[in-house]
């Protein structure tokens, strides 16, 4: 409680049966645990396909997603008070096996190298691809208008 989300945010329900019936539907495996907690997890492609252009590109977060994004000092927090089963969240890799941090750490670099910083001006506006290019997370200070505009959703089935 007070790290994520509570289940009741992200599924914007109280009802445990309609969290159920989402899961399920979504293929998401779940789990009710003590105190009122849910622990949900599901294995997704690394790869997806471009829909209009058929390319192959790299479509996930496992890099900030998986506990070695933390501070050093809150990821042995948590380590420490909930274990490694239990943590809010991390990734692993399709089969369960953990995923070195070195790894991740080259997927990290290789966001950082191909990075590019705009300077914005009132009226700019930004249109991105978000299968072919990843969003910023770089902190933005000041007044801004955000639109977010989807085509035709993408539904992706792993099974």
């Amino acid at each position: 409680g007070g790290v994520d989300l509570s289940w009741q945010q992200t599924f914007r329900t109280e009802d445990r049966s309609e969290v159920e019936r989402i899961c399920a539907a979504a293929g998401v495996q779940f789990e009710w645990g003590d105190a009122d907690r849910l622990r949900t997890w599901e294995v997704r492609r690394a790869i997806a396909e471009h829909p209009t252009e058929g390319t192959r590109c790299w479509f996930n977060q496992a890099h900030l997603f998986h506990v070695s994004n933390l501070p050093e000092n809150v990821r042995e927090s948590l380590f420490e008070a909930v274990g490694e089963e239990h943590l809010p969240r991390n990734a692993y890799f399709g089969d369960g096996t953990p995923i070195e941090n070195e790894m991740l750490e080259e997927v990290r670099a290789a966001y950082a190298e191909e990075a590019v910083e705009s300077d914005w001006n009132t009226g700019d506006v930004v249109v991105i691809d978000n299968m072919r290019f990843a969003h910023g997370r770089a902190p933005f200070a000041g007044d801004r208008r955000v639109l977010v505009a989807m085509a035709d959703p993408v539904a992706e089935v792993s099974r």
